[in-house]
């Protein structure tokens, strides 16, 4: 059992590597701000999964609009089809510290389950010309970020509705994952990758959606915070 947060010696020790200028780390435990030793725990990593077949074939950075709101190109523009959500949620360190200036970046198949690129075979499904297919954010100074988007469709070999995300920032090991949302259930249930995750793993990666109740057209909302490793 460690006493360092309770014992003399403890106490006279850490004082004497403080006053070294040396830094002390103790698996498990952090100096609290009074000065004893308490016990922590890190937060789960936010699963990786592939990247898939359909990251854009120009990347993103070099696309011509590559903003955060996928569900209209410009202002005054049509909309794009399907149910629009907005995915919100902060980048953070395994001790909940937040990442400002990270990079977080989404790709999704529109409403009718189509990507924009040349290896999706999925022809029987109509392209929507007037959704973004991607999109980028800068992380804030609290590491938060949002994108304004809709419910990605479903297609043939990929069952549950789920946006792509690549994110990486300095200081931090790059992280591939996917999210997917609770208000589809049963299509999660059917799709590969996402039943092969754990149960703890499948919650961390399932966005819980607030709807609004009077109106079925309205933004849907969600939270995503993503738990990334130190690189």
């Amino acid at each position: 059992m460690n006493h360092w947060h309770t014992s003399e010696f403890g106490r006279r020790r850490f004082l004497e590597i403080l006053a070294g200028g040396m830094t002390l780390t103790l698996p498990g435990w952090i100096v609290g701000k009074n000065g004893l030793w308490i016990p922590y725990e890190d937060l789960p990593l936010t699963p990786s999964q592939t990247e898939g077949p359909f990251y854009p074939e120009i990347s993103i950075e070099q696309q011509l609009i590559n903003d955060t709101n996928l569900a209209q190109k410009l202002d005054g523009h049509e909309l794009a089809k399907g149910q629009r959500v907005d995915v919100r949620g902060v980048v953070k360190n395994r001790q909940g510290k937040p990442h400002p200036g990270a990079i977080v970046e989404i790709w999704q198949a529109c409403a009718s389950g189509r990507y924009l690129h040349s290896r999706d075979q999925n022809r029987k499904a109509l392209l929507d010309n007037n959704f973004q297919f991607w999109g980028r954010a800068i992380t804030g100074e609290n590491g938060e970020y949002t994108f304004q988007t809709i419910i990605p469709g479903k297609y043939p070999g990929r069952m549950g509705r789920h946006i792509h995300f690549r994110i990486e920032g300095e200081g931090l090991k790059r992280l591939s994952t996917q999210c997917y949302f609770s208000e589809f259930g049963d299509d999660n249930a059917q799709d590969s990758l996402y039943r092969s995750l754990k149960g703890e793993e499948r919650q961390l990666l399932t966005v819980e959606l607030d709807k609004p109740t009077d109106d079925d057209k309205k933004t849907w909302a969600g939270n995503f915070d993503i738990v990334m490793a130190n690189a």
